[in-house]
């Protein structure tokens, strides 16, 4: 499938692959690992970046969930794949659901994603998560023609993330700075509707 991504290089570019996708790989494998690191870390939870197959920390994950972003310019899947322990660690109420709070990280990796990707002036609409649960889970097809595994360690066990993407030609990322930026929500900060 891929490799595990364990820095913030990426990988050569496959056929087809030109400049503006080779700078979207690097630039998301970079913007995921922060994400990752900071979302975990709101809950006490400290994950590091390591060298584990995707097998083997798939293989440890009781719950995978599923959450799709699109814009003009670039479209893919955020896949989050956690073991119950992990997500135990993270949850903000006993009696909530392992499975729905393993979709709302989801939801929030990908909303940490979202608001970065507006520096480079790129805005994403995102779907709802799809959890799944069970042992001995497997991976879904490849979908997109990027994609990056990113296998994390902690004190509660690892997480497996995949970002696959694409994006056209037209995708320019460059990050804009100034009065003009645009305003993201703070992580973490509530909106009501």
């Amino acid at each position: 499938m891929g490799d595990i991504a364990h820095s913030r290089r990426p990988p050569p570019p496959t056929q087809g692959e030109a400049g503006p996708s080779l700078e979207a790989i690097t630039l998301m494998g970079g913007l995921v690992q922060d994400a990752v690191r900071a979302l975990f870390g709101t809950y006490g939870v400290k994950v590091d970046l390591d060298g584990s197959s995707m097998e083997r920390t798939l293989g440890a994950a009781q719950l995978v969930s599923i959450i799709g972003f699109a814009s003009l310019n670039i479209s893919g899947t955020l896949l989050l794949a956690l073991p119950n322990s992990l997500v135990e660690r993270a949850l903000p109420a006993p009696e909530a659901s392992l499975a729905d709070w393993s979709g709302e990280l989801a939801n929030q990796l990908l909303g940490r994603l979202k608001n970065q990707l507006l520096d480079y002036q790129v805005v994403v609409d995102m779907s709802l998560p799809v959890v799944v649960s069970g042992d001995g889970l497997t991976l879904p097809a490849r979908t997109r023609p990027m994609t990056q595994y990113y296998s994390f360690a902690s004190d509660w066990g690892q997480l497996l993330v995949r970002m696959e993407f694409e994006v056209t030609p037209a995708l320019e990322l460059v990050r804009e700075a100034g009065p003009n930026q645009k305003q993201s929500m703070d992580e973490g900060e509530l909106l009501l509707f």
